[in-house]
């Protein structure tokens, strides 16, 4: 393949592979989750609609911090030329809109996110089909200032005493697909809010007791209290869970006896007990000692489950270590797309850019599926697809996207048939590879 030298190449654009996935966005009406959102703020050039996508474009560059839009994206010519406008709307505008959410249009957005699931989302088409669907829920902590709304101390990682918010997500790992976010004070435990996540995502997607009998939650210890697995239980979801309290675990592993326990690891071993008095659904139990670091004992820990289709116990403790997936989603909301660096002072305003990001992933994940490029992990995937250089220009038949041969993953792009096309026009051979 030829090379170009670097003064042939043309480049106004560090973002051409946003470029590209924003016209695609368009094209597939995936952005219309930002219609009718009731903002009170006055419009002088840009309505709210528009800022809000600019936003979202954005967060969808992984930028790490509002200020950064300001020094790295505002001006990028051929990002703006693929948004249609002259130039992004700034930082402070930005947080303007942000700050104007209050819980009518955070109830606005979350429907109209809802709407856009029902129609886009695998996991909950699969659930409608009345399929087993594993969904996994988790919390982490968003640090924050004193001085913000809900900020509290509580469960954090930062150092002892440090104010912070919490974020639950719901989250499916088969399609890598999150379903939910939602935002709590500081102080509020993993098991508090369950109850009213659950009957949330129900109201939302319709979900009667049929449809749970599909649904499968796999929770960690912060969510395994009885009163909390009972109710979901009674419900008629299945339910995976790692239990509450250790002591309870402890106190049961010493009445095993040892050549009792099974080896599922050559670190881990496992015995079956009865049921739990206190679920009055049927259930198994098992109780699970794992060897600790430097043989200075064990540590244990119980499993209880209503799966129907029994299994080897090796079975449920692999199927529960794979809950480890939303975690390295939730990293990967925090980190890669830079959601803990972005502070509201604002509860309302917080919990919009919350959800905001939460979308910014689920167009980048719908984004990365019709490359064919799911194997790559989301930084990867943003730094080698998304920061593309290339030039953009716009026209009557949409933008015109050139990339060098050179780049990563140029080959794709090239061979890219998006169910809405788009024109990519190749820098070497300046021709048209695909036509609206």
């Amino acid at each position: 393949m030829m090379s170009i030298g670097p003064e042939c190449f043309r480049c106004n654009t560090e973002y051409a592979g946003l470029a590209l996935a924003w016209a695609w966005l368009k094209r597939a009406k995936l952005l219309r989750f930002l219609n009718r959102i009731p903002l009170n703020l006055k419009t002088v050039r840009r309505s709210p609609r528009s800022k809000l996508e600019d936003l979202l474009c954005c967060l969808m560059s992984g930028v790490e911090s509002l200020g950064q839009i300001d020094t790295r994206m505002r001006r990028d010519l051929g990002l703006t030329r693929a948004v249609g406008r002259s130039s992004l709307a700034d930082q402070s505008l930005m947080s303007q809109t942000l700050d104007a959410f209050d819980p009518v249009s955070l109830d606005r957005l979350r429907s109209n996110m809802v709407t856009l699931l029902a129609t886009r989302s695998r996991a909950v088409a699969r659930i409608g089909r009345g399929r087993f669907t594993i969904l996994d829920l988790d919390m982490t902590d968003l640090p924050c200032s004193r001085r913000c709304e809900g900020a509290r101390k509580g469960h954090t990682l930062q150092r002892r005493g440090q104010t912070v918010r919490q974020l639950s997500v719901v989250y499916n790992h088969r399609y890598r697909e999150p379903l939910d976010i939602f935002l709590h004070p500081g102080n509020t435990t993993s098991g508090g809010p369950l109850e009213a996540i659950v009957q949330s995502l129900e109201q939302s997607y319709d979900w009667d007791r049929a449809l749970r009998q599909v649904i499968c939650w796999r929770l960690d210890s912060g969510y395994g209290s009885d009163k909390k697995l009972s109710w979901l239980m009674r419900r008629g979801y299945r339910v995976v869970a790692k239990g509450y309290s250790s002591r309870r675990a402890a106190r049961w592993a010493h009445s095993i006896a040892p050549e009792a326990w099974k080896p599922v690891y050559p670190a881990q071993a496992v015995y079956e007990r009865g049921r739990i008095a206190a679920l009055s659904s049927p259930h198994r139990c098992l109780v699970i000692r794992t060897a600790r670091a430097k043989g200075t004992g064990y540590s244990y820990s119980y499993l209880a489950t209503n799966l129907k289709r029994w299994v080897h116990p090796r079975g449920y403790v692999d199927f529960y270590n794979q809950r480890q997936g939303i975690e390295k989603e939730i990293q990967q909301i925090k980190s890669v797309l830079g959601l803990k660096h972005k502070r509201k002072r604002s509860f309302d305003g917080m919990h919009a850019l919350a959800l905001l990001t939460l979308m910014a992933n689920l167009q980048l994940v719908w984004f990365r599926r019709s490359l064919g490029l799911e194997h790559l992990g989301m930084k990867r995937f943003i730094r080698d697809v998304i920061k593309t250089p290339g030039y953009v220009t716009s026209t009557r038949q949409g933008i015109r996207v050139q990339i060098h041969d050179q780049t990563p993953y140029y080959q794709t792009l090239t061979d890219w048939t998006p169910a809405a096309s788009l024109p990519l026009f190749s820098l070497q051979s300046g021709t048209i590879l695909y036509k609206n």
